[in-house]
């Protein structure tokens, strides 16, 4: 049995930044674990089968929330029905928001990684929180979004430097386009034409501005919207419908702080299965990675436990 292992994603935009972070996590973890840098996702891969066949405690992430979601895919495709090890988001993103919902360690990538080997040699157990993952055509991650929340990852990534700031300053130009009527917003709000079929329903609308799940509440900047996302394991929290940008603003701060949002035209569900069927592929995103398909099925996946202190 080992203890700690590392994977650092060499691709993501902050370690790019700082290529000498791969020799610095070596030096912290030491003897006390291994740090694995896979290009691909063959290579990761087979990092996760080598993290199965010696034992791992312990799996640092550092990277963004797309790498976390990688990593945690290729971590269940390998340990099929195994408890996986205990995950640490070491906070290599930008907007970190699965370690934000999930209240992991604070600091940076150095420091949370000390502290995570400071609490091994020391014998300290670990305060930790256990969420499910949704799983998404067999993918694995924390939330999902088609129509307007593809629609919004999108525009976040139009011309890069995605970040906190970014998004703010897309909430604030789609507020704006909905006061002032402008093309902006329908361009977030343009609707997808899709059959929903939620535990065997099908759902009566045809056109659908947004069809989102979260396993976690709080989905960035402090959004609560998907209210009861953890309110049981065996069922995810899924909103699907026609909200317009007006109702949505009128409903900003209910959604914000996480009370039910009472759309008109909107199914508020939990659910065990959502199935999404279109005659042309769609795109959706699994924690800001992008997919299209014309077929999306939506289910609670396996438990993890993170680590928080």
């Amino acid at each position: 049995m080992k203890a700690i292992g590392i994977i650092h994603n060499p691709r993501s935009k902050k370690n790019m930044k700082h290529p000498a972070m791969l020799d610095t996590l070596k030096e912290i973890v030491g003897k006390y674990g291994t740090v694995f840098a896979p290009f691909s996702f063959d290579e990761l891969t087979e990092v996760a089968k080598e993290i199965k066949k010696d034992k791992y405690e312990i799996i640092g992430v550092n990277g963004g929330d797309g790498t976390n979601h990688q990593i945690i895919t290729r971590l269940i495709d390998v340990y099929q029905s195994e408890r996986l090890p205990l995950v640490a988001h070491l906070r290599g993103g930008t907007m970190n928001t699965v370690s934000n919902a999930l209240y992991g360690i604070k600091g940076s990538v150095s420091n949370i990684t000390k502290k995570l080997v400071e609490h091994y040699k020391e014998n300290r157990p670990f305060k930790t929180k256990t969420s499910k993952v949704l799983n998404i055509n067999g993918r694995y991650g924390f939330m999902f979004g088609t129509g307007f929340v593809a629609n919004l990852m999108d525009i976040y990534y139009e011309g890069g430097n995605p970040g906190p700031v970014k998004a703010l300053q897309i909430i604030y130009k789609a507020i704006a386009s909905a006061i002032l009527s402008t093309d902006y917003v329908d361009k977030l709000f343009q609707s997808i034409i899709a059959e929903v079929i939620i535990d065997g329903k099908k759902l009566d609308f045809k056109e659908y501005s947004v069809i989102v799940s979260s396993a976690i509440r709080n989905i960035g900047l402090n959004f609560r919207a998907i209210y009861r996302a953890e309110e049981l394991p065996d069922r995810i929290h899924v909103f699907a419908g026609k909200a317009t940008a007006f109702e949505v603003m009128r409903r900003l701060r209910r959604l914000y702080v996480g009370h039910e949002p009472d759309f008109k035209d909107l199914t508020d569900a939990l659910a065990k299965t959502v199935e999404i069927k279109s005659s042309v592929p769609l795109k959706y995103t699994i924690d800001g990675d992008m997919y299209m398909d014309t077929l999306i099925i939506v289910s609670p996946g396996p438990l993890v436990s993170y680590i928080q202190g």
